[in-house]
């Protein structure tokens, strides 16, 4: 599958590996991490507690924790798995996997392997001003650093659509939206305005049981894609379906995104790569009906958000870049007390 993305798409329209390392270190040529602030956020609450960790390669390197995220925790059967004996949670092992990657692929200088990383396995908790590396960060975070974490949860669905993918010209004319009633109060005003006109509703409703009039049965990413167009809403932090959208022959319709995460969403532009719904979610009838008679022009939409995606999927691409963003941190970091 990487073989085939690698010679579809068109490479001069990613952009370098440079550009994207200044993207994730939020353009920071020098980074002060004051150790003492970094504790102080971190015991802030319940969840900074568990989450938030200052680690290197070396701590882990021949642990069974390392052997474990390297060998197990990306299979099928494991990957799910959100309790273990010897472990907190299942995000600190996702994210640590991720973490691992570069320098168990790629390898990279001692150095680097004794630097420490100031990991934050959490997506929408607030940590300051603090320079922590985590998945996401809101567009007026001016410190925090991006990594790509969590690619079990975010990435992988991107590989199942690409097999399960259609021709745009087999898609039905239509659109669809299932999400989780998560995040922002912009789900419920998008399933209470659209729920009795498109193919628009929750799939589940366990953390707001009051919605459950809301509720539609579940779709498959499969069953998702003999759709044109699919609806892309922010929950906590990144929409989770953006990803695979991209990566397919339909086109996202999507506010303006607030949060910014590995694939860089603020480089997404509308009308190039998805269309734009309003701030109020109110013109998305305006939008169906300009793309009924634009279908050539949605067509190559699609197809300019699947090129601008394989970038992040073609790993001899995206893997170097991970490690030169850990070695640029750690050229640029400096520990204060």
């Amino acid at each position: 599958m990487t073989e085939k993305l690698d010679k579809l798409n068109n490479r001069k329209d990613w952009m370098s590996p440079e550009e994207r390392v200044e993207f994730y270190l939020n353009n920071q040529k020098k980074i002060e991490l004051n150790l003492d602030e970094f504790e102080i956020v971190k015991n802030e609450n319940y969840w900074n507690q568990r989450e938030m960790r200052l680690v290197s390669y070396r701590d882990f390197e021949n642990t069974f924790t390392h052997w474990y995220c390297k060998h197990l925790v990306h299979l099928p059967k494991i990957r799910n798995l959100r309790v273990l004996p010897f472990y907190r949670t299942y995000k600190d092992l996702h994210s640590l996997m991720n973490f691992f990657h570069p320098f168990d692929r790629l390898g990279m200088d001692e150095v680097f392997k004794d630097s420490k990383y100031p990991l934050f396995y959490g997506e929408a908790g607030k940590t300051g001003h603090v320079q922590v590396i985590r998945k996401s960060r809101r567009s007026d975070d001016a410190t925090s650093i991006i990594y790509n974490f969590r690619t079990l949860r975010l990435t992988l669905p991107c590989h199942v659509a690409l097999k399960a993918d259609n021709p745009w010209q087999k898609k039905a004319d239509h659109v669809i939206w299932r999400g989780a009633t998560t995040g922002q109060e912009q789900r419920v005003k998008l399933v209470d305005k659209y729920f009795d006109k498109y193919d628009i509703g929750f799939a589940s409703v366990k953390q707001k049981p009051q919605l459950k009039g809301f509720k539609r049965n579940k779709v498959s990413i499969k069953d998702q894609l003999k759709y044109k167009f699919i609806i892309s809403l922010e929950g906590n932090d990144v929409a989770s379906n953006l990803r695979w959208i991209l990566a397919s022959n339909s086109v996202p319709i999507m506010k303006k995104p607030y949060w910014q995460s590995w694939i860089m969403e603020e480089k997404l532009k509308p009308n190039v790569h998805y269309l734009e719904l309003n701030e109020d979610l109110s013109n998305l009838e305006e939008i169906l009906s300009w793309a009924a008679i634009n279908d050539d022009y949605c067509n190559e939409i699609a197809q300019n958000g699947k090129n601008y995606m394989s970038q992040f999927l073609v790993e001899k691409n995206d893997l170097p870049v991970q490690k030169l963003l850990l070695e640029e941190f750690t050229k640029r970091v400096s520990y204060i007390n």
